[in-house]
């Protein structure tokens, strides 16, 4: 008598396995596909939130550049301590830069954040908020992977180096 068990046939418990192999490795194909999907999206997240910190960056290197015209040509102010900024100033050359670079084409829901203007007059803030494509999510309806849209806030500032003279 062999090790199979009583009166069983020779060939039933490789039958019987065939079933349960067949849902192992089913379950472990969606668990692959699983992981996949979620890594891609947290990379399309990851690269969104990139890209819109780089505009972001060089929309606070212009804004930093916005020379408030009145101060400083009017006599109020000196380039000693800084090129002289205004919140309307920054708010206007952040808008401009995100027209000629074409950033509402290549993000969702674009947005200048309030948080954009300049705190003391010397340094420019931007705040970009915009929604993150994430690919297969973006398919479901009410699937975000990121629980909100992504906001980037960039600080630059201007310098001269002015020697007195």
């Amino acid at each position: 008598m062999s090790g199979r068990g009583r009166g069983a046939p020779a060939g039933a418990a490789a039958e019987g396995d065939a079933g349960q192999v067949a849902l192992l490795v089913l379950g472990y194909a969606v668990l692959a596909l699983v992981v996949v999907l979620v890594v891609t999206a947290a990379s399309a997240v990851h690269l969104e939130r990139k890209r819109l910190w780089a505009v972001a960056d060089a929309a606070a290197s212009d804004a930093a550049d916005e020379v408030d015209r009145e101060a400083y040509y009017g006599g109020g102010a000196s380039l000693a301590g800084g090129v002289p900024l205004t919140d309307a100033g920054v708010r206007s050359a952040v808008q401009a830069h995100l027209r000629r670079a074409g950033a509402a084409e290549r993000f969702d829901d674009l947005a200048v954040g309030a948080a954009t203007g300049t705190p003391d007059g010397r340094t420019a803030e931007v705040q970009l908020v915009a929604t993150a494509r994430v690919p297969v999510l973006g398919l479901l309806p009410g699937a975000s992977a990121t629980g909100g849209p992504l906001v980037v806030s960039v600080t630059s500032r201007a310098r001269t180096a002015l020697a007195p003279g």
